[in-house]
């Protein structure tokens, strides 16, 4: 829902200004306390901002920043079971797709879907650009791969496609 309400360019230029003031009123009712204080009252202001902001994102619907919601992850109260479904995109089919875009929990169904509508259109060979990292995401690439009932063979992509990088799937004869 925040990502379809802030490609409106009002509704994301209300949000970042929101952000702005909330951030100044911040900073302007900390900035006695950090003076009397000291240096070490700054990670106590950056701390109240940060808190502001989310109290704000909260209150406009939007997603709270990133440092305000690791918090939250830790003490156990994630937002994710309570998000929107993600809105459909259809996909252009190519000999190649990037995975670097897709969050980690849906690789295993887009890598599904993409086989089964390269299989669809004939394609012999494509070639899954997981990234090298440390391996995690390749690893969950090709457990989809062991059982997909369209892939022949996979492995790692030339040097210059990629390297292990990139995977390479060999698809069965489409019939």
């Amino acid at each position: 829902m925040a990502d379809r309400a802030l490609a409106d360019p009002k509704v994301r230029r209300a949000y970042i200004v929101t952000k702005v003031v909330v951030f100044g009123v911040a900073a302007v009712l900390t900035w006695p306390l950090a003076e009397a204080i000291g240096p070490q009252a700054w990670w106590g202001l950056a701390i109240f901002g940060v808190v502001l902001l989310a109290l704000g994102a909260a209150v406009l619907g939007m997603p709270a920043p990133r440092s305000a919601r690791v918090g939250a992850e830790l003490a156990g109260t994630r937002d994710d079971a309570s998000a929107e479904p993600a809105e459909l995109v259809e996909l252009p089919i190519e000999d190649f797709i990037d995975l670097h875009p897709f969050p980690p929990r849906d690789i295993p169904s887009v890598v599904d879907d993409y086989l089964r509508a390269a299989h669809a259109r004939g394609f012999r060979e494509v070639r899954l650009i997981h990234g090298r990292g440390i391996g995690v995401q390749r690893e969950r690439v090709r457990s989809v791969l062991s059982t997909h009932p369209v892939v022949t063979e996979y492995h790692d992509a030339p040097p210059e496609r990629g390297g292990w990088g990139a995977t390479v799937v060999v698809l069965k004869n489409a019939s």
